[in-house]
């Protein structure tokens, strides 16, 4: 009998699990819809017409990366593996997670699992925000407001190098500040932010600056990317680290791997 009692407790305890991680991708789903949905004409091709107004490193970068003849309006899903740590005292937590970007609409959406723990990170609307749950059934972080807007906004522009089609948006405006470094800023309706893209001796992305909120304090963040591959015709880095450089030290936070990439109009 106490082993039926176990059996059924252990049971209930997985359904409910279930309904969570369930409901848990539902809700993203719904985002995804969202951040996906276009009236735009599907069947544009990027053309070397359109890179004309950029400084020249991004010009020759956009075309080396082979977004010319890509859908101009089209959506990005990826998968990742990595690790995420909160501080350098903490642990590397082991992390899977499928990202979202799109050009037919500004943001982004990311969706990770570091069991017991599933985490949403988004930037939409020009809003952003941050969850975590324990599967799916309570949320033990839920992170809005002007701060946290700011700092997804960081996130998209820089992870932009994950989706170069993405550095097209109008919404950027773009400066030459020497031969290996330009400037991109972003001005929303509430923000307005500024990112250094600098580049290597080969023209390509070497990694990414800009300030992003720590809490509630506002840090210097580094994105350095990894070897560039080719996903489906498309040259993106394979593995990207997110840096603090703190006035203690640099801190590595976040690493992430990219293992399957898919480009859709």
């Amino acid at each position: 009998m106490i082993l039926v009692i176990i059996g059924s407790i252990l049971i209930l305890l997985v359904v409910i699990s279930i309904v969570g991680i369930v409901s848990f991708n539902t809700s993203v789903e719904q985002e995804r819809a969202l951040l996906f949905n276009t009236s735009r004409e599907i069947d544009v091709k990027i053309t070397e017409k359109d890179l004309d107004d950029l400084p020249d490193l991004m010009k020759n970068y956009l075309s080396k990366v082979n977004i010319v003849g890509k859908p101009k309006y089209c959506n990005a899903i990826f998968t990742q593996k990595g690790e995420i740590r909160a501080s350098p005292e903490k642990k590397w937590l082991p992390f899977s997670a499928t990202q979202y970007m799109s050009s037919n609409n500004f943001g982004f959406i990311w969706k990770a699992k570091a069991l017991p723990m599933l985490i949403r990170d988004k930037y939409t609307s020009g809003k952003g925000e941050v969850k975590v749950s324990v599967l799916g059934l309570k949320n033990i972080v839920l992170f809005t407001g002007q701060k946290v807007d700011q700092s997804s906004l960081g996130r998209y522009l820089g992870e932009l190098i994950w989706f170069p089609i993405g550095f097209l948006n109008p919404d950027i405006s773009w400066e030459a500040i020497d031969y290996r470094t330009i400037k991109a800023t972003v001005v929303t309706e509430n923000h307005t932010l500024e990112g250094l893209f600098t580049f290597n001796q080969n023209g390509m992305i070497d990694h990414f600056q800009t300030k992003r909120y720590r809490d509630t304090e506002l840090e210097d963040f580094i994105g350095e990317v990894g070897e560039y591959r080719d996903y489906n015709g498309l040259l993106i880095p394979s593995t990207m680290t997110a840096i603090w450089d703190l006035k203690k030290g640099k801190q590595k936070y976040f690493k992430a791997n990219i293992l399957d990439y898919k480009l859709m109009s």
